[in-house]
């Protein structure tokens, strides 16, 4: 029997025909580096398979330029495009209806989710409501399977919030601009006004300090400031879409002008009502933070738990749903999961099988028995030097997972003067880029925070060693961390028990998990953080963890390495002779 598969990826991956025709018309680089790209970029659209840029080899993971020219769904004209027929969406929605298998990622079915949430109520051939429509890329499905569906509660929150940011605002007043630089005399109102929106946009993402990392938005109310500002962006909004919707597109200028035209309105109302939603928020429901990355900006409304919704628009649509992770269960049970996704009233049957790898056999934990407490102003400098001692052990072959930027940086700066092997940095290349080098380098040290956590699989030597700074306890200053926690001690709850001390018992499996991918494998696993054999809640870590030795002696690593190394080289021996 013949069988089919089709990978969809998120509307941003693929090409977007008019705006490339558009875009190709007058080529203009926000960054003058990107400039040399345009060849390939040309290339690519001349000659696409899919119109997914990773057919384009060679274009840059942070190309800023892709967003000038990709399908993402507010700039689609949809069906009255003129470019419809050769739409490159259409296409691949087309092979997905027709295919027996359908791969994409969380954040994607979660969009479409989302979006088939707001079409609730509208009737559907098949005689169920709003999902059953469809949404934007992806066909009904008969069945689905969640691979990592640990990650599923943040990825569905973030999906089932708004995301205003102010590189949207920016990338919308060039939009306009160009669209009124084509024709000055219809879009004469435009201009005025796009710059009033752009300075308001401004003016309000830059107003709260210039720090990394997210951050509450004020209540209504507790700064007057941020309160003017907020209403000038969106009176500035108001204006804009006014502006917009009367001008008189040419006729010379044709149907496609006029779809833009309605494009762009579409996209300026969009982003007012998401601001204006950010502002009518019930605190017991949902939270409304920003976060800062360099020059990014963007302010989020995310709902507190998403239990509820996932129970009422996934759990309860009637299809088979399969979830699966290494990383569910926490100390024996799945309650825990269950619970925080909305299944703890389901009636699911659920599995726990045992780690494949022989952790006991092929793995030490090392927990340094000198380190001060992770609270300690001494402990970066601390755990920098002992890391530096771990490595030499190892001869490199590290993966170092940080829960802080703060440590990373200590890190770094003292490995760069000490380590006589390769060191790859989180952030000073392509997150691709540095997997690829690591793995290419047997000896090589990869350093970083976040995602690089998951999802990482390097089997072989080239990792041997997991070093993990501190227990990866969510930071409590996070504005949806302490939302949740709020919402659990409201109820009466202990949100430590609940929920910190689970959530990082997962988060710890996860970056432990990377040290054996294949039955051959062997390493060390550093933890720096002393509270997991002081405190009495160390215990529930040490308990979900595979069985495997602990130390707390470095002589104990140099035995290990010594030990394996010996192996193998015996072992090369006897396959020579």
């Amino acid at each position: 029997a013949s069988f089919s598969c089709v990978v969809v990826k998120g509307r941003g991956n693929y090409l977007c025909q008019r705006r490339w025709k558009r875009f190709a018309a007058e080529p203009l680089f926000e960054f003058s580096r990107e400039a040399g790209y345009y060849e390939k970029m040309c290339r690519f659209a001349e000659t696409p398979r899919t119109g997914d840029i990773s057919e384009c080899p060679g274009i840059p993971d942070d190309f800023h330029a892709w967003s000038e020219v990709n399908a993402r769904s507010e700039t689609c004209d949809g069906s009255s495009c003129q470019e419809a027929e050769r739409c490159f969406l259409t296409e691949i929605r087309r092979r997905a209806q027709a295919a027996d298998l359908v791969v994409v990622n969380h954040h994607l079915y979660f969009a479409d989710l989302a979006i088939r949430r707001k079409k609730e109520g509208i009737p559907d051939p098949a005689g169920r409501a709003g999902w059953d429509r469809g949404g934007e890329v992806l066909p009904l499905a008969d069945d689905v399977i969640f691979d990592e569906a640990h990650g599923i509660e943040e990825t569905a929150s973030s999906f089932f919030g708004v995301s205003v940011s102010l590189g949207r605002a920016q990338e919308l007043f060039r939009d306009l601009k160009r669209s009124a630089a084509r024709d000055e005399q219809a879009w004469r109102l435009v201009p005025p006004a796009a710059e009033e929106f752009r300075r308001a946009a401004d003016a309000l993402y830059r107003s709260l300090g210039r720090g990394e990392g997210r951050f509450f938005l004020p209540r209504p109310g507790k700064d007057k400031t941020f309160d003017r500002l907020f209403a000038d962006l969106l009176r500035a909004g108001g204006e804009l879409s006014l502006a917009v919707s009367a001008t008189p597109v040419s006729l010379s200028l044709g149907k496609d002008s006029a779809g833009e035209a309605e494009s762009l309105l579409r996209r300026v109302d969009s982003f007012s009502e998401d601001v204006a939603s950010l502002r009518t928020v019930d605190p017991g429901t949902a939270v409304v933070w920003g976060e800062r990355r360099g020059n990014a900006v963007a302010f989020q409304r995310t709902p507190i738990e998403i239990s509820k919704l996932l129970a009422e628009g996934l759990w309860s649509k009637g299809f088979p749903v399969l979830l699966t992770s290494a990383t569910l269960s926490v100390s024996g049970t799945l309650s825990y999961f269950r619970e925080r996704v909305g299944l703890a009233e389901v009636d699911a049957k659920d599995l726990i099988v045992d780690n494949e790898f022989d952790f006991a056999g092929k793995a030490l934990v090392y927990v340094p028995a000198g380190l001060p407490d992770p609270g300690d102003d001494a402990f970066p400098a601390s755990a920098a030097g002992e890391v530096a001692e771990i490595l030499g052990l190892s001869g490199g072959g590290g993966l170092i997972l940080c829960t802080s930027y703060r440590t990373l940086g200590a890190l770094v700066e003292v490995l760069r003067e000490t380590l006589p092997h390769t060191l790859l940095v989180q952030g000073e290349a392509p997150r691709t880029h540095l997997l690829r080098a690591f793995r290419e380098d047997a000896d090589a040290v990869l350093i970083g925070t976040g995602t690089f956590w998951e999802g990482i699989d390097v089997p072989g030597e080239s990792l041997r060693c997991v070093v993990i700074d501190k227990l990866p306890f969510a930071p409590p200053t996070d504005p949806v961390v302490t939302a949740r926690i709020q919402a659990i001690r409201d109820r009466g709850g202990d949100p430590f028990a609940e929920y910190q001390v689970p959530e990082a018992v997962l988060a710890l499996r996860q970056g432990i998990g990377r040290l054996l991918r294949r039955s051959d494998d062997f390493g060390v696993i550093a933890l720096l953080d002393r509270r997991v054999v002081t405190r009495g809640y160390g215990a529930i870590f040490r308990e979900n963890l595979p069985a495997m030795p602990w130390t707390r002696e470095r002589s104990a690593v140099s035995d290990f390495f010594r030990r394996f190394r010996t192996a193998r080289e015996e072992g090369g021996r006897e396959r020579a002779e």
